[in-house]
């Protein structure tokens, strides 16, 4: 209904909640597929994973879920009106600097996030206080839309192999292990990737706080349950490898257990799942409870126009946009920096590079704009020599990517890592070692990062190289060195070959394009 009030000589239009909520609606909804297209490498980096990868395609269910906590709202939302709240949007100004900040190191997963912070943000200025707060749930849990959690998957690697170690001892079973290689008589097991538990972990934490959320008043209650759905996979992961790993000691085959481990394994997660849920129910105490309303933010006689709810939509992206526009400003500025010409560094003797194929290894790196693969030979010892190079004046490059490894993930898995101090260009340096282990094989791998002139171990003191380079205005070009050997004295071979190799620094520099 819409009430025409006169007022003297000038008519005024009041508009109703249903006009309000409807025009609220579109609007969010818009901002939502508007900030798909300004961040679409965000939006389409987390579909793909979404699609990829087993531990994230619960994605899917997010928004689903996230509207069916909203539709749980709706005698509180029918007592409650949407009152734009402008001034919220300055809230915008920092999160698009921090989102230059994570697009310059290409922390994409940052990125993600920093975008589902601004979506909440243009949420609150579009609805107001209380009505936000009313949603908060629903609106907060989409953030599980973000892909995140794979870099706990080492973290998790390690602790499932020494649970699984540790209970083997317990149950009287031989055992010996090797970081995430663990040898029973019945054969050797590797806790691989998949066999981490992120798959389950993550979806326990998804489901964790959805129970919760549609079960307890009590936020004590809601902190604890959502405690467990993190700390019961974890667990149950480790008893789960000690079982597979106990099992096939006891029917003498490793292999007849192995087919179908991963079907066992969601089998008896889902037996964890009935019992974190029996659990929950056990401390169930009569639902959430309706959030403290003031009597102010009841439906007025008078409710926000729906022009002005949609101009709030629309400065809020203008805002958030920002720092998306000025990224695409400095890549199309870097779009001619070419390094299809650049040749490899070069390389004094007595290392010769080996006819054939060398060592069968090479890492798995996310699209550098030009790479070298080659292996050499001093007449004793073989090393193979990886470099890749990145252009780094735009925003969007690739040098440090959750996805990049030493190891190839194909008959090469970690075994450990560790840093070790190598000389690089004549001065004193830390670098990363890792070991890798295939079928009665090691193969040592030196790896590091060489950015604005400075070598660095890490991916994170990389991103801050990286970051530090990209604040300045000159064309430089980054890189990844990485050296495997299989010698018996790995750390004496790779320095006689970084030694050879010649100054890495200056060769960056020659092969930057000059603007």
């Amino acid at each position: 209904m819409v009430l025409i009030p006169q007022t003297g000589s000038a008519t005024r239009v009041t508009y109703t909640a249903k006009q309000a909520w409807s025009a609220a609606g579109i609007c969010l909804a818009l901002a939502a597929v508007a900030l798909c297209f300004i961040f679409a490498p965000e939006a389409t980096g987390a579909y793909r994973v979404w699609l990829d990868s087993t531990a994230y395609n619960h994605c899917f269910l997010v928004v689903p879920v996230a509207l069916y906590l909203a539709w749980t709202k709706r005698d509180v939302l029918d007592r409650l009106v949407p009152k734009p709240q402008l001034p919220i949007l300055a809230v915008l100004v920092p999160l698009s600097l921090l989102w230059l900040v994570a697009a310059l190191m290409s922390v994409l997963e940052l990125q993600q996030f920093i975008v589902m912070a601004m979506f909440q943000c243009i949420a609150f200025a579009i609805l107001g206080r209380a009505t936000y707060w009313a949603l908060a749930m629903p609106l907060l849990y989409l953030f599980f839309l973000v892909p995140t959690g794979y870099f706990l998957v080492p973290s998790l690697q390690d602790f499932t192999a020494w649970f699984a170690v540790a209970a083997l001892k317990l149950a009287g079973i031989p055992v010996f292990s090797d970081g995430t290689f663990i040898n029973v008589p019945s054969g050797t097991f590797v806790v691989a990737e998949a066999c981490a538990g992120l798959r389950f972990l993550i979806a326990s934490i998804a489901f964790g706080v959805f129970f919760a959320a549609i079960t307890y008043r009590s936020l004590t209650r809601r902190l604890l349950f959502v405690g467990m759905s993190i700390v019961m996979p974890i667990i149950a992961n480790g008893i789960r490898a000690f079982g597979i790993i106990a099992i096939a000691e006891w029917m003498g085959s490793a292999t007849a257990v192995e087919t179908d481990h991963i079907l066992y394994g969601w089998l008896f997660f889902s037996l964890v799942t009935f019992l974190l849920i029996a659990i929950g129910m056990a401390w169930a105490d009569g639902g959430p409870a309706e959030p403290q309303t003031r009597h102010a933010d009841y439906v007025p006689t008078t409710v926000a126009r729906p022009y002005g709810i949609a101009l709030v939509a629309f400065l809020g992206l203008v805002l958030a946009g920002s720092g998306p526009s000025y990224a695409q400003l400095r890549d199309w500025r870097s779009q001619a920096l070419g390094l299809a010409a650049a040749s490899p560094p070069p390389l004094a003797g007595p290392w010769t590079p080996v006819d054939g194929p060398g060592l069968a290894w090479k890492p798995k790196i996310e699209q550098p704009d030009r790479e070298f693969l080659a292996s050499f030979s001093d007449g004793s010892h073989t090393v193979a020599r990886y470099i890749a190079l990145y252009k780094v004046d735009g925003f969007h490059n690739n040098l440090v990517r959750g996805t990049n490894d030493v190891a190839d993930g194909g008959p090469w898995r970690m075994v450990r890592t560790k840093r070790t101090h190598a000389m690089v260009d004549g001065h004193d340096a830390t670098v990363a070692t890792t070991v890798l282990a295939s079928v009665g094989h090691r193969l040592y791998v030196w790896h590091f990062y060489i950015v604005d002139g400075r070598v660095v171990a890490s991916p994170f003191e990389a991103k801050l190289a990286q970051l530090r380079g990209l604040l300045g205005f000159e064309h430089t070009v980054a890189s990844f060195v990485a050296l495997a050997t299989a010698s018996s004295e790995p750390d004496r071979t790779l320095q006689q070959f970084l030694t050879g190799l010649g100054p890495l620094g200056p060769y960056l520099a020659s092969v930057s394009p000059k603007s």
